[in-house]
């Protein structure tokens, strides 16, 4: 499968929101100087994906990537990056490691990230528990992969992985579960 670049994915999604009137939504894209200051508090550079999904939008407000996980701003960023860090702490046998970059929240401690100290791009999860729930779908294996599925199932209306586009009238732009529908 070919990939768009996420530029491409956000204009995609953009025109959905825009079609419900709810371009509002989104936040305006990060000034480079906010990602340079997010990257100095951090101590590491961004992946390159996730400084262009910031470069798109700046944070995702009430739209959220599948199933519920809201694009952080660059400076949300560095807050769920802290929390994490002085919770899991710096222990080698702790289930969440400092090169790990959160891109998203759940809002209820979990987080979407990407290691930066690897070459990989596969999106990580980490709950507020430790553990990661990612399927093996093809949309978590990068920030590309994710921003595409995410942006043909919104298209389409056919279901992603698990997940079921959110509703017009949704306030919250929150996607459905399907416990065991396969994408169609």
């Amino acid at each position: 499968m070919e990939l768009r670049l996420i530029s491409e994915s956000w204009r995609r999604i953009e025109n959905w929101l825009r079609d419900r009137e709810r371009i509002r939504e989104l936040a305006p894209p990060a000034t480079s100087q906010e990602i340079a200051r997010g990257e100095v508090s951090l101590g590491v550079n961004l992946h390159p994906d996730h400084t262009r999904l910031l470069h798109g939008h700046n944070g995702s407000g009430s739209f959220t990537l599948p199933p519920h996980y809201e694009i952080l701003s660059s400076s949300e960023v560095v807050d769920a990056w802290r929390i994490k860090t002085d919770v899991w702490g710096d222990d080698p046998h702790s289930p969440y490691r400092p090169p790990w970059v959160p891109f998203a929240s759940d809002r209820a401690g979990g987080v979407l990230y990407l290691d930066v100290s690897q070459p990989h791009e596969r999106i990580g999860a980490h709950d507020k528990e430790g553990t990661s729930l990612l399927s093996a779908h093809s949309m978590w294996a990068s920030l590309p992969s994710l921003m595409h599925h995410t942006a043909d199932a919104l298209e389409s209306g056919h279901v992603l992985d698990r997940y079921r586009r959110p509703r017009d009238d949704d306030d919250f732009l929150l996607w459905e579960v399907f416990p065991f529908a396969a994408d169609s």
